[in-house]
């Protein structure tokens, strides 16, 4: 088994079991979603102390951009989440699925809203910069040493959307309305697409910066959504918005296949993009 294989297993293995963990001792608790965001970042931790020899190991979390805001895709790692989330449950308003509620749009009002979003924003980026350092910021760049980086974009999706299938198919607090065996597999797909939007942001700045605030843009995104709707159904709401919904993966697929298709960061030239996937990565 090649170095980054076993490096990806080991980490993965890691932190999957965590979250199986979690789904089995806490199925009906909210904290086991909390909980779960801790797994990638411990699945590092465990490798960076076990398999990591000491004087690499500084080198192993300067390899994750942390020193590096990324500031120039901030714009997009916030927006485009928000459009993607919103255009989904705009469908659901369109499609009768939901009811737009009735909002206060008073000057006092619109300013408590905007304050709430930035902080919300900021709070949630701290919350997912633990599950970005595990995906983006030490699987993705060793799967990119197995494959291309669009084929890594991908495969690295699929492992972070297989990972909330515990959560899903055994918990009872995570993604809970619609049936298990619908909800499953549009999660996973989903998570696929989001992971090309992903690997696209880290890519251009490698830092997991402007990653984990895209992370928090989203699941702030679909906070804000369902909270500016009434559904009649949450089931059928599940199935058309929200992580679950046939709108939100359209949504997704068209940027992840946007992105694939046309992103100038893979675009360059063939030979380069061969020496950076050749690139030992700095760890034990």
């Amino acid at each position: 088994m090649s170095r980054p294989l076993s490096e990806v297993a080991v980490y993965y293995a890691i932190a999957f079991s965590f979250t199986l963990g979690l789904a089995v001792a806490l199925p009906h608790s909210d904290i086991s979603v909390l909980l779960s965001a801790m797994a990638p970042i411990t699945a590092v931790l465990v490798v960076t102390f076990l398999t990591t020899r000491r004087g690499q190991r500084r080198a192993l979390w300067g390899s994750f951009g942390l020193r590096r805001s990324g500031r120039s895709v901030w714009p997009i790692a916030c927006l485009a989440p928000i459009l993607m989330a919103g255009s989904a449950y705009g469908v659901a308003v369109l499609l009768g699925v939901a009811d737009l509620r009735s909002m206060d749009i008073t000057l006092g009002a619109v300013t408590f809203q905007a304050v709430n979003l930035l902080t919300t924003l900021a709070t949630m980026a701290v919350i997912f910069l633990g599950e970005e350092i595990g995906w983006r910021g030490y699987m993705l760049p060793r799967v990119q040493q197995l494959t291309g980086r669009r084929r890594a974009a991908l495969v690295t999706g699929f492992a972070h959307g297989c990972f909330h299938l515990p959560l899903i198919l055994i918990a009872t607090t995570y993604d809970p309305f619609g049936h298990r065996w619908i909800v499953a597999p549009m999660v996973v797909a989903t998570l696929t697409m989001a992971g090309v939007f992903y690997a696209y942001l880290w890519d251009r700045t490698h830092s997991v910066w402007p990653v984990s605030l895209a992370h928090g843009a989203v699941n702030t995104a679909f906070g804000l959504g369902a909270a500016a709707v009434v559904a009649g159904s949450q089931t059928d709401l599940a199935y058309v918005a929200d992580e679950s919904g046939v709108a939100t993966f359209l949504a997704v697929a068209v940027v992840g296949g946007l992105l694939l298709a046309r992103a100038p960061v893979w675009r360059r030239n063939p030979a380069v993009t061969a020496t950076v996937r050749n690139r030992p990565v700095p760890v034990g």
